[in-house]
């Protein structure tokens, strides 16, 4: 008997994974310092919303309206607010002043809801107040016009000035 022998040759391959490894990255670490200050100083501004009377049909009356001074301070500051007596005074009157035919109306403004206290710059009729804790206030103006039906129609202004000392 002949043995006979077959040799079959099976592939075998080795398959090697070379994974690829990253260097290390060198970090490195640079460090500043910002530094904050601030200084808080006494101070106050304001900032005004109108008195407007509206409109007015020819009757007499008066006719009341009303503004604001918006006060805002460093907290807990005492301060005086004062106003001039406009731009078309006549003495210690308050006139608002028509452009196109030179007429003029009388109103006063006042410090208080019984329209008692003429707001000015003198003394007796500036407003003395505080900032309170949160440095905020609100303060109303009043203001009054009397009608007396003969103005000439249209529009009437003036500007006054207001002032705070602190």
């Amino acid at each position: 008997m002949r043995l006979s022998t077959t040799s079959v040759l099976i592939p075998i391959s080795l398959a090697l994974a070379a994974t690829a490894v990253p260097a290390e990255a060198q970090s490195r670490r640079n460090a500043g310092d910002i530094e904050m200050a601030v200084s808080i100083v006494d101070g106050c501004t304001i900032s005004t919303a109108d008195v407007a009377f509206g409109l007015v049909i020819g009757t007499a009356g008066t006719i009341q309206a009303t503004g604001a001074v918006d006060v805002q301070c460093t907290a807990d500051l005492d301060f005086v607010i004062k106003m001039d007596r406009g731009l078309n005074n006549l003495g210690r009157n308050r006139r608002m002043r028509n452009p196109t035919s030179n007429a003029y109306m009388r109103y006063e403004l006042y410090s208080d809801p019984g329209y008692t206290s003429r707001w000015t710059d003198r003394r007796n009729g500036q407003v003395s107040g505080n900032s309170g804790a949160t440095g905020y206030q609100t303060l109303p103006v009043y203001g009054e016009l009397t009608f007396d039906g003969t103005a000439v129609s249209g529009r009437y202004e003036d500007t006054v000035t207001v002032t705070i000392e602190f």
